[in-house]
């Protein structure tokens, strides 16, 4: 993410809110808190942007810190269900021994 423009960087925030995805928000905020910080740490005035970008970004997480409870459950339960269909594929599948050709 420290190579993305503001523009990216906002682009990804609307995406992730319509999707209401916490986590993708709350990088999205450490990013623009450590843009802001390293301003502030060279003495120099931090970028507008980027102050624009935190506050959106803090307000919605502060408006939604709801989503963050819920967010880890299903994906908790997302895991559960994507390894599980994994192991039945593979127990339905015929192994390689019963695949393999006599030579006879």
């Amino acid at each position: 993410m420290n190579r993305l423009s503001f523009e990216d960087l906002m682009e990804l925030f609307s995406d992730a809110k319509k999707e209401r995805n916490f986590d993708e928000i709350t990088k999205i905020n450490k990013e623009f808190e450590r843009r802001v910080k390293k301003r502030k740490l060279m003495g120099k005035k931090p970028i507008r942007t980027s102050l624009s970008g935190l506050n959106q970004t803090s307000e919605w997480l502060n408006n939604n810190s709801g989503l963050e409870y819920l967010s880890n459950q299903t994906l908790s339960k997302s895991v559960k269900d994507k390894t599980s269909k994994i192991r039945n594929k593979n127990l339905r599948e015929p192994t390689d021994i019963n695949k393999k050709k006599s030579l006879w």
